[in-house]
């Protein structure tokens, strides 16, 4: 096993996401996604919040499915540059961080008898203990987390 493989496993096993959601919405009306983060270590880990729901919509951070078919990401995308230390959020140990996103802000969503979203489940850098955050691109280390989907209707009223 390579270092950054067993860096992955050992990341994967303690941090998971959580999504929830209602069990339906209106036509129309805001889609409220919630994400929770959590950190099931005894030490700090700090995120950046870059492609996650903690910085908002800003990209394709999640797979929305209706009714069997992927409906596409509409919102803003963003460039960027390196990131700044406002850029990251700590997760304290056994703690967890946390965000609403209205889908309906990115996505067109029409009625439908089932909608499933996930998280694509990306952390694009992660540090652990006191390590400095990096300010480079081609430092940043990322991860692939473990974390569920929700799943909802849409209906007219």
């Amino acid at each position: 096993m390579t270092e950054g493989s067993s860096r992955e496993q050992l990341f994967s096993t303690l941090l998971r996401y959580q999504l929830s959601a209602s069990s339906s919405y209106i036509l129309g009306k805001p889609v409220m996604i919630k994400f929770i983060l959590e950190n099931f270590s005894d030490e700090n880990i700090r995120i950046l919040t870059w492609y996650t729901p903690l910085e908002g919509l800003k990209g394709k951070i999640f797979k929305v499915t209706c009714d069997g078919k992927e409906i596409p990401y509409e919102g803003r995308m963003i460039k960027r540059g390196n990131p700044t230390l406002d850029d990251y959020i700590n997760v304290v140990p056994k703690g967890s961080v946390s965000a609403e996103v209205d889908l309906s802000s990115a996505y067109n969503l029409s009625i439908c008898n089932e909608c499933r979203v996930e998280f694509k489940g990306r952390i694009h850098d992660i540090i652990s203990g006191e390590a400095p955050i990096p300010q480079e691109r081609d430092e940043q280390r990322w991860i692939d987390i473990p974390g569920n989907s929700v799943v909802f209707q849409i209906v007219s009223s």
